[in-house]
């Protein structure tokens, strides 16, 4: 004859369910009443996501883990006796006990978890640490470009969509600010190029977004720079036409 639960005797055994801790006749009767219980369909499946967790986590549980969960049980869970009807005190005795594992279980996945959302915090700081090199230095590029006795050019397109400006200081150091500037393809780069004595030469490769960066050049007959998207790695000399081109402001 087939066993028959109720919604309530179902729910209590729901945690034991989905840890495979219930005999047969009982899981026959909870997979009946499932079919027809979307509620208990679902508490399943956290029940089972929680269990998921814990063997996914990517690492060994933390030291004492199982310890912790032995000693929350009340007692040693007693030898399993196959009988037509278990009592319903029993069964919500043996449903608390498991019950209890679940929750050290899940403490512990939350405690792994923990230790995992801290070190994906850390990589997310180092992976932000570019970012703030960037504030620094587009803080030193701003101090340049207000620097009464640096040389300044502003760099226009031909058709004037695209702009930087660009600043050299009396010691050499150079700034440009470049973040309108579109990102090239893996396998080109922008090239800086010093404009002097009617000559082209190579100030420095920016890379395929150059947003703001430092370079040094001397100054001496200096009359504008140029960019320009060559192969990845730069190049000696160019023909390319530049994608922004900028005189010296002569004061």
């Amino acid at each position: 004859m087939e066993r028959e639960l109720t919604h309530g005797d179902a729910a209590e055994l729901l945690g034991a369910y989905a840890l495979d801790a219930v005999d047969a006749d009982e899981r026959d009767a909870i997979e009946r009443h499932l079919h027809e219980c979307p509620r208990c369909r679902a508490e399943v499946a956290d029940h089972r996501t929680v269990a998921s967790f814990l063997g996914s986590a990517g690492g060994r549980a933390p030291d004492g883990l199982w310890d912790r969960i032995a000693g929350s049980l009340e007692e040693p869970a007693p030898e399993l006796r196959l009988a037509p009807v278990i009592p319903i005190n029993e069964r919500r005795s043996v449903s608390l006990r498991v019950g209890a594992a679940v929750a050290a279980v899940a403490a512990g996945v939350i405690a792994v978890l923990g230790a995992q959302v801290i070190h994906l915090n850390d990589e997310v700081d180092h992976l932000a640490a570019p970012e703030r090199a960037d504030t620094g230095l587009l803080t030193a590029a701003t101090h340049a470009l207000a620097d009464p006795q640096a040389q300044r050019i502003s760099l226009r397109s031909s058709d004037g969509h695209l702009s930087a400006e660009a600043a050299l200081l009396q010691d050499g150091t150079g700034f440009l600010v470049a973040d309108e500037l579109p990102v090239l393809p893996a396998d080109r780069t922008y090239q800086l190029w010093a404009l002097a004595g009617g000559q082209k030469i190579s100030a420095g490769v920016l890379g395929a977004r150059p947003r703001v960066v430092a370079f040094r050049y001397a100054s001496a007959g200096l009359s504008g720079f140029a960019v320009t998207a060559e192969r990845s790695g730069g190049v000696v000399s160019t023909d390319n036409s530049p994608v922004v081109l900028g005189n010296l402001q002569r004061t």
